[in-house]
């Protein structure tokens, strides 16, 4: 599910409606309050968020609401929406965690395959991580058997596991798996 948050009825439906021509599902809310609640639900994989919600242009609202979908969801990537671009607020969303950062009007070719791009990515870190977790898990499982099977001495489940003593210490310290 995509989020799209704006202010503006019209973009919310512009960008609803290239969303769903493009395949995907969204869901679009005007206010900073309904985007906090729509991410604290759970099951949004991106954001698309206008940096000027009130009638400021100086996109700070943007900003810190950028701030806040990090602490909130960190892995969600974001992607900042701006008619009123400047290279600093750019650069500066960036650097709190953006992903890239959209000019109104926008080309909806080019928007969706920036949009494509992004959660292609995103699908293909989340992969990434829990490939590592189920590495770890799998790890931390083959020393439990290596120490078992060793009848808990050491030397013998480093050798079974083909690792240096101190490397299974480390190992075991990593895993909270006590001596």
């Amino acid at each position: 599910m995509i989020l799209i948050v704006d202010d503006d009825r019209t973009i919310r439906l512009s960008l609803g409606l290239m969303l769903r021509q493009g395949g995907y599902e969204s869901i679009a809310v005007g206010t900073e309050e309904e985007a906090i609640q729509a991410i604290r639900g759970g099951g949004i994989e991106l954001v698309i968020l206008d940096m000027n919600l009130t009638l400021s242009t100086t996109g700070r609202q943007g900003i810190e609401m950028l701030q806040g979908i990090r602490i909130l969801a960190p892995e969600v990537p974001v992607i900042m929406l701006s008619a009123w671009a400047t290279v600093p607020l750019a650069v500066e969303g960036m650097g709190y965690g953006a992903v890239d950062f959209v000019t109104k009007p926008w080309s909806n070719r080019d928007f969706m395959a920036r949009i494509r791009d992004i959660l292609k990515r995103s699908k293909a870190m989340e992969d990434s991580r829990e490939q590592a977790q189920t590495l770890e898990a799998s790890e931390r499982e083959a020393i439990v058997r290596a120490l078992r099977r060793a009848d808990g001495n050491l030397t013998e489940a480093a050798r079974i596991l083909g690792i240096t003593r101190q490397s299974l210490y480390r190992r075991m310290e990593k895993f909270e798996l006590k001596e």
